[in-house]
């Protein structure tokens, strides 16, 4: 049995993987987005990466939670590009930066500014984490469709979730339009470029300036409960239910509907 697994920390076939990837980092959430899949199978549960394969209007779809940081999206993306993935959304969370931002409200990424590390092994700091024009495009679209208010724009990723917060960089981020901060789409953007994927990314805010007292302390900020703060769980929701059909419309634009 063991032979037949091609990846060194996703132990799946290369039969149980599927064109078309999400990557959330929360593995609860990644429970979430496989729910809605018809004939949903957990296909690999190693070093921390929880896998699942099966179908949305008949669309075969995986679903890989990769825990949270650049460098575990990056060997999530590497492997599972090997065992034939090639189209990636991650549905996240993050921290609201745009001071309209709040609790719930949905963003999609055009581009990440690159504050973590694990993109500089593939592509040096001046060349642009951009998300993919075609699977971004299906997100707004799909946001459209749904009735979804959803923010569109750069959002900022970084490593330390606990570093302390400079003050001017934050400020800097806001005079340049960036909308929500997070850990892991410079990191998704960067691969997807070096190694030819399409991918996007689309968040879940769980704090923001319009909504900076909900919540519980965290460090030196206040962050929704993601279990139970309604307006979390409802915008994860929507999140989810774009996602999805999102991914539906991509396959449709590559011929793969029926």
């Amino acid at each position: 049995m063991e032979e037949a697994f091609t990846q060194h920390h996703i132990k799946a076939r290369d039969e149980d993987i599927a064109r078309y990837c999400f990557i959330p980092g929360d593995h609860v959430r990644g429970r979430k987005i496989a729910s809605r899949l018809e004939d949903a199978k957990l296909v690999s549960d190693t070093r921390g990466y929880f896998v699942y394969t099966g179908y949305y209007k008949g669309v075969r779809m995986t679903v890989c939670s990769t825990g949270m940081g650049g460098p575990q999206v990056a060997i999530a993306m590497e492997e599972l590009g090997n065992m034939g993935a090639d189209t990636f959304i991650r549905l996240g969370s993050a921290g609201g930066v745009a001071d309209n931002t709040g609790v719930g409200d949905i963003v999609i990424a055009t581009a990440s500014y690159r504050g973590g590390g694990t993109g500089d092994e593939y592509l040096p700091k001046p060349f642009p984490a951009v998300a993919h024009f075609e699977v971004t495009r299906k997100l707004v679209d799909t946001a459209k469709e749904l009735g979804i208010p959803a923010l569109v724009g750069p959002v900022a990723s970084g490593d330390a979730f606990y570093a302390p917060k400079d003050k001017e960089q934050r400020e800097l981020w806001r005079k340049g339009g960036i909308l929500c901060v997070e850990m892991e789409s410079d990191t998704e953007f960067i691969v997807g470029l070096y190694r030819g994927f399409r991918c996007g990314a689309a968040f879940v805010l769980d704090n923001g300036p319009r909504t900076r007292e909900v919540g519980v302390r965290s460090g030196n900020r206040n962050i929704a409960h993601h279990g139970k703060d309604p307006a979390y769980v409802e915008g994860e929701d929507r999140l989810i239910e774009m996602g999805l059909l999102a991914m539906y419309r991509l396959a449709q634009q590559d011929g793969q509907v029926k």
